[in-house]
């Protein structure tokens, strides 16, 4: 009985460092994060990045070892206002949208709960803090997500290209 009180210890204690070592991993970067946090999604893509002015914002355009182009749109705060991808695979939306993603999750849920829509290869979700619009089918996917708060005033998204 003793052995198995002290593997019991060992095994809680191992379970502890692992979460001490999760909570010591930076947080994902995406949608609402400032610029620095670009160069953490670059490396998670696999990609090149290229920056660009835009109007009264910046665009850190990635283009992933897959192909798929994902653009940040920075506003002049250095904050990640919005996302924007296309190309033949979707990215890792849980990183891209960051913080916002549970949101995500959770309109995508009520989504279901609301019953079958037509159009199963689009989604649109409109909520006060986040607004997504993603659709497309295999090899062509594409998308836009976006903070409405975080837009830079006078900027219109049908702007961002």
């Amino acid at each position: 009985m003793k052995a198995f009180g002290s593997t019991l210890s060992v095994a809680l204690a191992l379970a502890g460092l692992l979460l001490l070592g999760q909570a010591l991993v930076p947080a994902k970067a995406g949608l609402g994060e400032s610029v620095a946090s670009v160069q953490t999604d670059r490396l998670s893509l696999k990609g090149q990045l290229r920056a660009r002015p835009g109007n009264g914002y910046s665009v850190q355009e990635i283009t992933a070892a897959t192909g798929t182009v994902v653009r940040e749109y920075v506003s002049p705060a250095g904050v990640v206002f919005a996302v924007r991808w296309s190309g033949p695979a979707m990215p890792d939306l849980q990183r891209t949208l960051g913080a916002y993603f549970a949101q995500y999750q959770a309109a995508l849920k009520a989504r279901r709960l609301a019953g079958p829509r037509g159009g199963h290869n689009h989604v649109q979700i409109r909520a006060p803090s986040l607004v997504v619009h993603a659709g497309g089918h295999m090899r062509q996917y594409s998308g836009i997500a976006y903070v409405p708060s975080l837009v830079p005033p006078n900027l219109s998204i049908s702007e961002l290209h």
